[in-house]
């Protein structure tokens, strides 16, 4: 089926209805590709998707299912009947099983697993013993690998069995008795090689693999880095425990970087737009906390300069100009900063490079700003000693909040935390706090002159 969308042709099929009895919703479906199927029933109230996924037959549900975001797929599976819903699972590859399966309340996942096939069940039960977000929780279990001791022959009348039993083949790894990677095949060769030559002379011995602990982030880098379409996942041993593929690598990309949006402003990384508003609420409160107490710090601040402010009240209308810019500068900084930390392309000659050419962007950014502004308050105010002011505010400000901008994501990473939930309150407060000095510091310094 073509991967058009079927509503361009004229001979697509009218779009199903929310509306529509389950079995003609079904029927509807699955003339669908599966990406636009699992769009349909993701806006279906879980127990309605859950009567169309019964009245499809397993493979389609199980491939539309797959589709879906687990959370989504994890409550129709729910809302099925146990014995179909395992069915469906039955149909899956190793790695959406149990990315739905973790979703589902534990004494159901219990009763599914225990309906699956036992190697199916054995799969679950290795994919579930490593963290979600490593290369074990992300790994497949249906990787193609042929002992280094057959031959040539028997390889490829091997491959052609497997052929029929797997949805895709990327690599052909090689492993020893005890299941140990050793190496991997290249086609070419072995279609040349002669048939009775074992795959020991002819396999690709330096092959990159990953541990199942390695952090599914850093697996993604690798395979960008490389250029893969899939990664050999190895135990401490060295032993061929799964695969994890291109799709795999989207996936975590996406992710990824969703919680670093998310979590640039506050919010949790796993939230969602279905997520429970008590699950909302835990996970942002406690940085509202934190915002609140540097509010109060950037408060104080204010509160020292306050006979400054009570004498040239015009002061309070360019203190939200002098902050405000300050940490639209920061922004933009902390971004390409907080970027450079996910894709790894960081080291300290680079931040070394990077601190600097912030300081030099943020200076001349803060000059080009200020030079505006200044211009602004004298045909406003009719003052120029207040555009000096509020202009070497700006400047002082941009500076600081480009190189902060820039070098506390690197800092937060150091200690531990994570840049892209941490350092947006942290730059936020430097960006405040200098700003508000240095604009009521200048105009203290200023004040006979600013009266005149």
């Amino acid at each position: 089926m073509a991967d058009e969308p079927l509503t361009s042709s004229p001979s697509a099929p009218e779009a199903p209805r929310r509306d529509d009895p389950a079995e003609h919703l079904a029927k509807r479906v699955e003339e669908l590709p599966s990406a636009d199927a699992a769009t349909v029933l993701g806006e279906l109230q879980s127990d309605q998707a859950a009567e169309v996924a019964e009245a499809l037959d397993p493979q389609t549900a199980a491939d539309i299912l797959a589709e879906m975001d687990a959370t989504l797929a994890a409550s129709v599976i729910t809302d099925m009947q146990p014995p179909e819903a395992a069915t469906v699972l039955q149909y899956m590859d190793p790695d959406d099983r149990v990315d739905i399966l973790e979703h589902v309340a534990p004494d159901l996942h219990d009763r599914l697993v225990g309906e699956l096939k036992p190697a199916d069940a054995a799969d679950v039960h290795q994919l579930e013993q490593y963290p979600p977000d490593t290369a074990g929780g992300r790994m497949t279990t249906q990787v193609t690998a042929l002992y280094e001791h057959i031959t040539v022959d028997n390889a490829i009348t091997t491959l052609r069995q497997l052929s029929k039993e797997l949805e895709q083949m990327f690599y052909v790894y090689v492993i020893n008795r005890h299941r140990e990677l050793v190496g991997v095949l290249s086609m070419r060769d072995l279609i040349l090689a002669d048939p009775q030559t074992h795959l020991s002379r002819i396999m690709i011995r330096s092959v990159r693999s990953v541990p199942a602990s390695m952090d599914q982030e850093t697996v993604a880098q690798l395979m960008r880095k490389y250029g893969y379409l899939a990664m050999p996942v190895v135990d401490h041993n060295n032993r061929l425990l799964g695969l994890i593929t291109l799709d795999d690598v989207i996936e975590v990309l996406e992710e990824e970087t969703t919680e670093d949006v998310q979590k640039l402003f506050g919010a949790g990384a796993e939230e969602r737009l279905n997520s429970p508003w008590h699950f909302s609420f835990r996970s942002r409160v406690w940085w509202l906390v934190i915002n609140l107490a540097t509010a109060f710090l950037a408060g104080a601040v204010v509160g020292i300069f306050e006979g400054t402010i009570q004498t040239l009240a015009v002061l309070a209308v360019y203190m939200p100009i002098v902050a405000g810019m300050g940490g639209n500068a920061s922004a933009q900084a902390m971004a390409v900063a907080v970027r450079g930390l996910a894709v790894g392309a960081v080291d300290k000659k680079l931040m070394r490079r990077v601190l600097i050419r912030e300081s030099i962007v943020g200076l001349l950014t803060g000059i080009v700003i200020a030079l505006i502004t200044a211009a602004v308050v004298l045909l406003w105010q009719g003052n120029p000693m207040l555009g000096v002011v509020v202009g070497l505010a700006l400047v002082i400000n941009h500076t600081l909040a480009c190189s902060t901008g820039a070098g506390i994501p690197f800092i937060m990473k150091r200690l531990g935390f994570d840049p892209a939930q941490s350092a947006t309150i942290f730059a936020t407060t430097v960006t405040d706090v200098g700003g508000f000095f240095a604009f009521l510091g200048l105009a203290t310094l200023f004040r006979s002159w600013l009266m005149q």
